[in-house]
């Protein structure tokens, strides 16, 4: 049944405000926080840091507490000090300067001028001109006071103390409180970090304030652990700062299940998971509500942007979506334009595991035609004849027959008929998937070689990974494979990036182009694809010939879908570099190659 685009909306990824809005059970946490400091009232001024990884709520945590604080009428100020930038000083000591009563500014603004020894007429003249404003520029006029010079930078200090003072004692019995939430710490520089602290412990150290951090101290540390003295200074002077620190647990696995379930009610995809399905969901994501939000967010965006998935089906989708973000080695094959469906190939590879389990008799199973290997003998062992099957599989599906959630999913892709459909498809429509191709004609270096390059941007058949900027200026690559001309070709976009980074590019079908191109040009590596047509093995065999006529025996880089036992074993054997289907690997050991080729002409 066809779906229309606008039934799944996209998740907000805004922080929680309210209780309701909490599907975490945070709320609890909230309250008790908020309980702490407004029963500390007497040891203020001291900070909080709420420390957790990305996405696994801090913010929310703590607007919860802002919102609590607000309904038990205390005065709280939010500042993000990633967007604060250079000027965190500033905005953070007005940010704080603003929630004191209008009179306390005033009356401080009125003892500065004294302080700077302001003649009578100008005080006049300049509080009359304040009094047609508002709070805010009375602020500004502080801060310009006190940001003019360095003595003025050495008083704020003073002043500030002072405006607390007076706010606090205002309050009654106990005193007023003023909390502070600084957002994002772990985004920002060193500078900014060290801007911050010295804010909270040089200036703002005075009675009734409270200052809650969120933060993820571990990335922080990390994030500045290279750097210089002012990195070592920012880490070492945040440890010193806080003096309660409230860890965020990573939420149970009932209360991620519910996360996941009010997430799918709230895009309207509620009945396309199943408990199995949201059980992996939950675990792949290391059960973090926004890797959650984002996976989900990217269904609904793709289902939105190609109205052919009303066709094949929500189901469908999300299930690639599932395999794209968790695991993309299948992912890449089911993706990879080689004509080999990956999804009954893993399921036949599952029914003969089981039939060995069982100790069923094996008969003469489809796979091993399909692969090219012999079918068991009547003697031999179910364990060997699994063995040897796996010589000619992807080196992921052993640990992946064992993964429950992912034989489930694949179990349920393969079963759906939008599936089937979606495939038959996929092999001959090229954008099939989001993104529309946009050729142009590329030349890779060579006089009399032109080739059609697509460009696919945002569909899921790409990886999304980008390569370093390393440059490769001058290093000649012979590219082999017999699709590199396809119009949406893969290894025609990375040929395309090596051309871009300086590379000189040379392509070539198969072993006579390949011929053909080396009596006029000597490459530094050879990357070069292994199955065509019907040769499983051809990248590899023509390497190999190459080598015993002697026409090339520089670095080889096989670049394929599969990356099987016995490809490993045979490029291991030619001294290549190795097999992969990763680009980002991919682009990694031609950099390698290239800093050799620089060492070596040195």
């Amino acid at each position: 049944m066809q779906r229309p685009a606008n039934e799944f909306v996209v998740l907000s990824d805004e922080p929680v405000e309210i209780d309701a809005q909490d599907l975490l059970g945070v709320s609890e946490v909230a309250a008790s926080l908020v309980s702490l400091i407004t029963g500390s009232r007497a040891s203020a001024p001291f900070t909080v840091a709420i420390d957790a990884g990305w996405g696994m709520g801090k913010s929310s945590l703590m607007r919860l507490m802002q919102a609590r604080l607000t309904a038990e009428d205390v005065p709280a100020v939010w500042f993000n000090a990633w967007t604060s930038g250079p000027d965190a000083l500033e905005v953070l000591i007005k940010s704080v300067l603003l929630r004191f009563d209008r009179n306390v500014v005033r009356r401080a603004h009125h003892r500065l001028l004294r302080r700077r020894r302001v003649v009578l007429f100008g005080r006049l003249l300049l509080a009359v001109s304040l009094s047609l404003f508002g709070l805010r520029r009375l602020v500004d006029e502080i801060w310009a006071h006190l940001s003019a010079d360095a003595k003025g930078r050495d008083e704020i200090r003073d002043v500030v103390r002072e405006m607390a003072q007076e706010w606090v004692s205002r309050g009654g019995t106990g005193g007023r409180q003023l909390v502070v939430f600084i957002d994002d710490l772990d985004r920002c520089s060193a500078e900014v970090v060290l801007t911050v602290c010295e804010a909270i412990k040089l200036y703002l150290d005075v009675p009734g304030l409270v200052f809650v951090i969120g933060c993820d101290q571990a990335a922080l540390g990390r994030n500045l652990r290279d750097g210089d003295g002012t990195s070592a200074r920012a880490v070492e002077y945040l440890e010193k700062i806080v003096q309660v620190n409230y860890q965020v647990a990573v939420p149970s696995g009932d209360r991620s299940r519910r996360l996941v379930e009010g997430y799918l009610r709230s895009t309207g995809a509620s009945e396309l998971l199943g408990e199995q399905l949201t059980n992996l969901l939950v675990l792949r994501a290391k059960r973090n509500p926004r890797r959650i939000k984002r996976l989900l967010n990217s269904f609904v965006l793709q289902y939105h942007l190609d109205a052919r998935w009303q066709e094949f089906g929500a189901n469908v989708l999300l299930r690639i979506v599932l395999l794209q973000h968790f695991y993309p080695e299948f992912h890449h094959l089911l993706a990879w334009p080689d004509g080999r469906d990956p999804v009954p190939e893993f399921q036949g590879y599952v029914e003969i595991r089981e039939q060995v389990r069982r100790g069923e008799v094996l008969a003469g199973h489809e796979l091993f035609i399909s692969l090219g290997v012999n079918p068991p003998a009547p003697e031999e062992e179910g364990p060997a004849v699994v063995e040897r099957l796996e010589q000619e599989l992807p080196v992921w599906y052993p640990p992946l027959a064992a993964d429950h959630e992912f034989v489930s999913l694949i179990r349920d892709l393969g079963d759906d008929e939008g599936y089937v459909k979606w495939r038959s498809r996929a092999e001959w429509e090229s954008g099939i998937l989001p993104g529309a191709p946009a050729d142009r004609n590329i030349n890779f270096g060579s006089p009399d070689t032109t080739i059609q390059v697509g460009v696919i941007k945002g569909g899921i058949f790409l990886d999304g990974e980008t390569p370093s900027s390393e440059s490769l200026d001058g290093l000649r690559v012979l590219w082999v494979d017999d699709e590199v001309a396809e119009p949406v070709a893969e290894t025609a976009l990375h040929a395309e990036r090596l051309a871009s980074r300086g590379a000189v590019v040379e392509v070539a079908a198969d072993l006579p182009a390949v011929r053909a191109a080396l009596r006029k040009f000597q490459p530094d590596v050879i990357i070069s694809d292994i199955a065509r047509a019907e040769a499983e093995y051809a990248g590899i065999d023509d390497v190999q010939a190459l080598r015993h006529s002697g026409d090339y025996y520089g670095p080889v880089i096989f670049y394929a879908a599969r990356v099987t036992p016995n490809r490993l074993r045979r490029a291991k054997e030619l001294g290549a570099e190795g097999v992969t289907n990763d680009s980002s690997e991919l682009f990694e050991w031609v950099e390698a190659v290239a800093r050799r080729q620089r060492k070596d002409h040195r």
